[in-house]
């Protein structure tokens, strides 16, 4: 018959294996997380997170920048409730760009893109420092939608699209207006979701080599989907430095600088076999000079906006087209 304290040590060996399988589980788990590229966590997943108590909190803010500078300030304009003026921003240089219809599912991926992050700092980290990072990352996201609303109120803008409803163009035809350009939305998130993970470097929230291959993958894709905006034609060559200028000017300082700004310019198409060299070394050089006028321009400026607004004017009276009061 067992002793006692024999009977003691079995059960703290056994409680100290079963600790040992948690804590391997754990280990494994953590790893299957940190080897999961972020594009192969489901977007279902992504939207399912955010609606979490932890995180409603953040989310409901975002939404009502979404409806209210968004989908109705189009939507007053369509049924004229209101008379913003609306002028076309395409350019010749737009006509070249192929038309790439399979880019649609990069261009429609953009909200799971700055979602799929937050769901993977969710698993990695505590909940309520992961919450904090989201509720910070989205109040940065609905600054953005003020933002380009500030622009939008005083003239919205437009582009010509192919006359394509196959597959999920048909659903863009139906639902969106097509009505805010410049600055391209799209362009903006897709930089401050860049920019914001960069920014957590040094703030250990993730390991640093870790956070590092995240912020690649997150840049990575972030270039795709500002790329596709002129690949599926949903935008002109002016929206994209537009976006960028704005999230430059925009945001606390060091956060996305006159040198990030142009680093990422110079990364849009580089690995995109549908441009050729030519004709991508003649867009880029088309958003360097776009953002340096705005950007310099900027520096004498009383409001960020102001530089926005005089290409807006001056281009519409390039190309005769109206904006009450100004052309």
């Amino acid at each position: 018959m067992k002793t006692k304290e024999e009977l003691n040590f079995q059960l703290e060996m056994a409680k100290l294996q079963v600790e040992k399988k948690i804590a391997d589980t754990k280990c494994d788990i953590n790893q299957k997380i940190i080897d999961t590229p972020l594009n192969d966590y489901h977007n279902l997943a992504a939207y399912a997170n955010q609606i979490r108590l932890p995180f409603l909190k953040s989310l409901i803010p975002y939404l009502f920048q979404v409806s209210h500078n968004f989908f109705f300030l189009q939507l007053k304009r369509v049924l004229h409730l209101s008379r913003t003026p609306i002028i076309y921003v395409d350019t010749p240089l737009d006509s070249k760009i192929p038309f790439v219809p399979e880019k649609i599912k990069i261009y429609m991926d953009f909200i799971p893109f700055f979602l799929r992050p937050i769901l993977m700092l969710s698993l990695r980290i505590d909940t309520k420092k992961s919450a904090k990072l989201d509720e910070n990352f989205m109040k940065l996201i609905s600054q953005m939608y003020r933002n380009t609303a500030s622009i939008y109120n005083f003239c919205m803008t437009t582009t010509h699209r192919p006359k394509y409803f196959k597959g999920k163009f048909k659903t863009i035809h139906a639902f969106d207006p097509h009505l805010l350009c410049v600055p391209s939305l799209h362009v903006t998130l897709c930089t401050v979701t860049y920019a914001y993970y960069k920014s957590l470097l040094g703030k250990d929230v993730l390991p640093e080599e870790e956070l590092k291959e995240r912020i690649s993958e997150i840049r990575s894709y972030a270039i795709q989907i500002i790329e596709s905006v002129l690949f599926v034609k949903q935008h002109s060559v002016n929206c994209i430095p537009a976006a960028i200028y704005m999230v430059s000017v925009t945001t606390p300082e060091n956060f996305f600088t006159e040198e990030d700004a142009y680093e990422l310019i110079d990364s849009i198409f580089l690995h995109s076999p549908e441009m050729s060299a030519g004709l991508r070394e003649e867009v880029v050089t088309y958003f360097k000079a776009f953002f340096k006028r705005c950007y310099e321009e900027n520096k004498t400026s009383e409001h960020w906006q102001d530089p926005l607004k005089n290409w807006l004017v001056e281009f519409a009276k390039n190309t005769n087209q109206k904006i009450k009061g100004y052309c």
